[in-house]
């Protein structure tokens, strides 16, 4: 994969790249870290950028992978890669966290799919070797030693072993038991030499223990015999010895030959655990920096905004009084060139190694600590002189290496390069060295690099101002405080204000003074000059701040607005819901009550005084539903005494007799009510008899009050697939709409089957109050199918 070329030093790359080995958990990962190199493929770059975010979104949901334990075996597997090679057991069974590392980070991937697909994707690929962990784990103990149940033979041979030392021991320390022991040993123990047992025996009683002495302490006086009766045990015990050596030699080499065959599985498992590692050191990194990521595109163009230098960044997590400054860093296709200028301590040499850190680490896949939004091109070489490179070695003074680094700068610089220089013109003349900056700065803009330096000389600065492929900009400096506040402005030159700082740091008066009179009188103009803007621009800074705020306060308060509203319809939906499932029950209610009038009417004698009091309990219903909020008035003209209105949340026809404020009072036939002003309207011509006698209404001779007539409805309805609780909710709502639509008869259509839905339709039409009666449908009504049910609308 390609990658960019960084030249020069100063920009310290490689303390960064400390920064984020100290995030990685694993040798590999902290390897990765020290070594990365900026990529210089734009879709590589965006790939890592985007495992960077997942690696965030993995990190706060399930927490880090589990490496902790994981080891580094790569110097192993490098030795077992040599034909003939055995790993010894520690080595082995070093192997065995590392393998036993592959299935948990499998777990852990599939744990965390849904947010980081593509690290899941990484870690669900890792080799499974689950068989190798077990034939290590079974044949190692946790130190490295061969087990007994690494072979039955190495089983048989260590049980035969321990009987043979038992019995051996056992032999010898009879020798103890005998009346002369203590004048013949000096101790009454056991012992080993050179792998054989042995007694200590007093060295002026040698002659009376016959056997072969193998050492002697280091005072003499003790022998260390092995005694004549137990040589030949002795050499058997010393041949198990080597034959277990042998078994367990041939354990160990196979192995080692399982290992081996295993390598590319072992290999491919050790660099993916690397991957990992480094994807969340960068994740971990960006975490603590309060990074985002940064926009990086084929578009040409640097747009940094709130950009922090990472190493000043990581210093405020010890020291939280020394905040960093945030920084805006531009450089555009039309004006490649910025030249910043300004006092000595003000932040220039920062912003340039700022702007470098934050390309290669984006180049990296790293998240940057800058605002959101941020963009970046891709750099294919990233060129910087920073600080003095003078070499008395190679007889080089400043200007001298200067000039040698800028010859290889021009030699290497294309389109896609980024170049920072620092204190250019420096070292030299400053009228000839103002010059060749000049000259140089304008060579690398025709070739498209993007260049960034900073400078003290006048000359630059009025060069920044007038080219039209060149910026100014400036490191801010609080003149009130005498402090800088590194902050950098665009499109205006800054002042060095050496005397200024010189005083402040402790020059005496009379020598600033001096200095000043040895001012040109055209530097000193140009100083004034540029004092009066910087007060000036110190002005419009705290104008745009404060416009800022009261932008900031408008749109607090709009969204405030926005989500007030927000409620408001939230609420008004909730009273509607409300309103239409009370309304509903309240109509039901009615409907029911009319149902149950009407059955009282076609029982009674239909005296007057039955009508009356059936008009007013209907009257009574009919309040139940006045409306809460008045419609929109009627034209107030036409509502005077006398005139014929009606109301129509009451169903109310009559006479308006007399209007006090805004309440009238109505009469209709012999009942008289007082109702809103507002709810009533002029009556409409009187309908034809025939019409009325269309509608279904209570007393047509009077005319008083009327029911709503229901339209549209059929005389049949489909119940086939319903279940019977939906059937008699159904039948239910279709009876008070026929009902209500004036239909004699309906026809429920249920089908045979079970029965069941037949059953729980006639159920409900036995009781119902709106059913005369109910039949079996002829054959030409669907036969027993079908219910025909005559309604009590006719009476």
């Amino acid at each position: 994969m390609e990658a960019g070329r960084i030249w020069g030093r100063g920009i310290e790359w490689d303390a960064v790249r400390a920064l984020l080995a100290r995030q990685a958990r694993t040798a590999m990962g902290r390897e990765r870290a020290l070594t990365v190199e900026p990529l210089a493929d734009l879709p590589a770059i965006q790939s890592a950028i985007e495992a960077t975010r997942q690696g965030r979104l993995a990190l706060a949901e399930a927490g880090p992978p589990p490496l902790d334990t994981f080891p580094d075996v790569r110097p192993i597997l490098d030795r077992c890669r040599i034909t003939g090679s055995v790993l010894d057991g520690t080595e082995l069974a070093l192997l065995v966290p590392a393998l036993d590392a592959g299935p948990r980070l499998v777990a852990y991937g599939r744990g965390i799919r849904s947010l980081a697909p593509a690290i899941a994707t990484l870690a669900e690929a890792l080799p499974r070797v689950a068989d190798l962990s077990e034939a290590l784990r079974s044949a190692l103990a946790e130190d490295g030693s061969v087990t007994d149940d690494a072979s039955p033979r190495l089983r048989h041979l260590r049980r035969e072993i321990r009987e043979r030392r038992r019995r051996i021991v056992a032999d010898l320390e009879r020798a103890f038991q005998g009346s002369d022991a203590d004048r013949l040993f000096a101790d009454r123990y056991v012992t080993m030499r050179h792998g054989r047992y042995v007694l200590p025996v007093r060295a002026e009683a040698r002659t009376r223990v016959r056997g072969i002495v193998h050492d002697r302490s280091q005072s003499g006086q003790t022998l260390f015999v092995e005694p004549a009766e137990a040589v030949e045990a002795n050499n058997d015990l010393v041949q198990l010895a080597r034959e277990e050596e042998a078994e367990t030699a041939r354990i160990l080499a196979e192995l080692t030959d399982a290992v081996r065959t295993r390598l590319a599985d072992l290999d491919v498992l050790v660099d993916a655990v690397g991957d990992l590692d480094w994807i969340f050191a960068r994740a971990h990194l960006a975490e603590r920096m309060a990074a985002t990521a940064p926009v990086v595109d084929s578009q040409r163009g640097v747009a940094l905004r709130g950009a922090r230098h990472p190493l000043l960044l990581a210093q405020s997590w010890d020291s939280p009084d020394r905040p960093v400054v945030p920084v805006d860093l531009e450089l555009t296709v039309d004006r490649p060139a910025v030249v910043i200028t300004g006092p000595n301590a003000g932040g220039k040499t920062i912003a340039l190694k700022t702007l470098a850190l934050h390309a290669l680490m984006a180049q990296c896949g790293c998240h940057l600590p800058a605002e959101e939004g941020s963009r970046l091109p891709v750099f294919t070489r990233v060129h910087a002189i920073i600080g003095d490179d003078q070499s008395v070695a190679e007889n080089l003074s400043t200007f001298s290496a200067f000039i040698k680094q800028v010859r290889e700068i021009l030699d290497d610089t294309d389109d896609r390069s980024l170049v920072l220089l620092d204190e250019l013109g420096a070292g030299t003349d400053p009228d000839e060295g103002a010059a060749l900056a000049q000259a140089i700065v304008e060579t690398l803009a025709e070739r498209g690099a993007l260049v960034m330096a900073t400078t003290h000389l006048e000359p630059l600065k009025a060069f920044a101002s007038t080219h039209p492929r060149a910026r100014n900009a400036s490191v801010e400096f609080d003149t009130a405080t005498l402090a800088p506040t590194y902050r950098l402005r665009y499109d205006r030159p800054g002042q060095s204000l050496a005397l200024t700082i010189a005083a402040r740091l402790g020059l005496a008066p009379e020598l600033i003074a001096r200095a000043q009179d040895h001012r040109a009188e055209h530097a000193a103009r140009l100083a004034e000059l540029l004092a009066r803007l910087d007060e000036h621009s110190r002005s419009e800074a705290e104008r745009v701040r404060a416009i800022e705020g009261r932008e900031q306060e408008a749109v607090a308060r709009l969204a405030a607005a926005r989500e007030a509203e927000a409620a408001a319809q939230r609420q008004s939906r909730d009273l509607i819901g409300r309103a239409k499932a009370e309304a509903a029950q309240l109509l039901a209610d009615i409907r029911r009550a009319v149902a149950a009038e009407w059955e009282r009417l076609k029982r009674s004698e239909r005296t007057r005084r039955d009508l009356e009091q059936s008009r007013q309990r209907i009257n009574q219903l009919a309040a139940r539903v006045a409306p809460h909020a008045n419609p929109a008035p009627g034209s107030p003209e036409a509502l005077v005494p006398g005139a014929s209105v009606t109301a129509e949340h009451l169903g109310l026809r009559g006479e308006l007799i007399a209007i006090a404020g805004e309440t009238a009072t109505v009469r209709a036939g012999t009942v008289t009510l007082r109702v809103p002003l507002g709810a009533l309207r002029p009556a409409e011509a009187p309908a034809p008899d025939g019409d009325r006698a269309a509608g279904a209404s209570i007393a047509p001779t009077r005319g008083t009050i009327r029911l709503p007539q229901k339209m549209g409805v059929g005389s049949e309805l489909l119940l086939l697939g319903r279940t019977t609780d939906e059937a008699r909710e159904l039948v239910e709502q279709y009876l008070d709409d026929a009902f209500m639509a004036g239909l004699p008869t309906v026809r429920l259509i249920h089908g045979k089957g079970t029965g069941a839905l037949r059953k729980a339709v006639r159920d409900l039409l036995a009781g119902h109050p709106l059913v005369e009666s109910y039949r079996d449908g002829q054959p030409s009504e669907g036969g027993a199918g079908a219910t025909v049910a005559a309604l009590k609308v006719g009476a």
